[in-house]
């Protein structure tokens, strides 16, 4: 049980610089609650540079800090900002699948007088956190967002808040079509790519429909947008370099998103966008976005090219057609 009241909190550091876009999305119920569950308190979020972008703008935090994790000296002037500013009340070290030994660091150098994480024991790392209270990472495999918060429950707060968790800035909306469906054929990681010429086939019944289908292109990708181009035979509109504020914004007005297992599908789901995910070795009942509407799509087999269009067609349509998803 949680051993301090809220009002003893005047100070909260979150640790989660880890780079991966998904995986902080995922943590934003957690960090929303903590959030709401001490409106009085100073609350610091510490993200890394290459995902700050998901998160500057938004209302979880007083303060977000941005640290560069990809080089021990972006990490040791993180460490040296925490030990040279006041000293916090808590500081709880967000970690799912894997340990950050810089994260770990940074939240040790905060000084805080509570340390809450998972037990390091579980990674078979030790605690470099320097842990004040360490939590038992739970044997069973729940939703990642459920994860973090067992840490948010811990100091007193997570209860899991309403949807949206990205609220796109409203100067940006204006510039995105409405009602646009938008297919992401890559992924940073290959082995969550489905098969190009398969989203050409969802993209040709969903143009055959009537609707408005753009490509998707990320920095990664290696043209899946282009394979999947070819394997339509028509050309569409593609999405490139585009910030993640906008493309929040393009998918708060979006009809649908359609993608991999990567990041553009957790900032749709975020949003509130219609979206499905085609899953393979990862499992959705684990990885999938937090939203309201979201759907996942794998096979029994766990295997990307075990997916066929219509399985995913047939996940789509309701998803359109249900009233409460719907542009607003």
């Amino acid at each position: 049980m949680p051993s301090a009241e809220p009002a003893e909190y005047q100070t909260i550091h979150l640790y989660r610089p880890q780079n991966q876009l998904g995986d902080l999305l995922l943590n934003v119920p957690a960090l929303r609650s903590i959030r709401e569950r001490f409106p009085r308190a100073h609350v610091v979020l510490v993200v890394g540079r290459q995902n700050a972008a998901a998160v500057l703008g938004q209302r979880l935090a007083d303060e977000i800090r941005v640290v560069d994790t990809r080089n021990f000296l972006g990490v040791a002037r993180g460490g040296i900002r925490g030990l040279s500013g006041p000293r916090p009340d808590l500081a709880v070290y967000f970690t799912t699948v894997s340990y950050s030994r810089s994260a770990a660091m940074l939240a040790r150098w905060s000084r805080a007088k509570e340390r809450v994480g998972f037990d390091p024991a579980w990674y078979r790392e030790r605690d470099r956190a320097g842990l004040t209270r360490r939590v038992a990472y739970p044997t069973h495999a729940p939703h990642q967002s459920d994860l973090s918060l067992l840490l948010a429950r811990e100091v007193g707060a997570g209860a899991r808040p309403d949807p949206p968790h990205y609220i796109p800035d409203p100067s940006l909306l204006p510039r995105a079509p409405e009602g646009a469906v938008y297919i992401h054929p890559g992924a940073g990681k290959h082995k969550n790519r489905w098969p190009a010429d398969r989203f050409a086939a969802v993209a040709r019944d969903l143009l055959a429909r009537g609707h408005a289908v753009w490509w998707l292109a990320g920095p990664q990708d290696s043209g899946t947008v282009e394979a999947a181009a070819a394997a339509l035979g028509r050309d569409l509109p593609v999405v490139r370099g585009e910030s993640i504020p906008m493309l929040a914004a393009r998918f708060a007005r979006a009809a649908l998103y359609l993608g991999n297992d990567t990041g553009p599908l957790h900032l749709a789901g975020a949003t509130g966008c219609p979206t499905v995910g085609v899953y393979g070795w990862t499992d959705p009942d684990e990885w999938r976005p937090v939203g309201r509407c979201v759907r996942s799509v794998r096979a029994a087999d766990g295997k990307l090219e075990s997916v066929e269009p219509r399985d995913v067609i047939d996940a789509v349509l309701p998803l359109l057609a249900e009233e409460r998803c719907a542009v607003g």
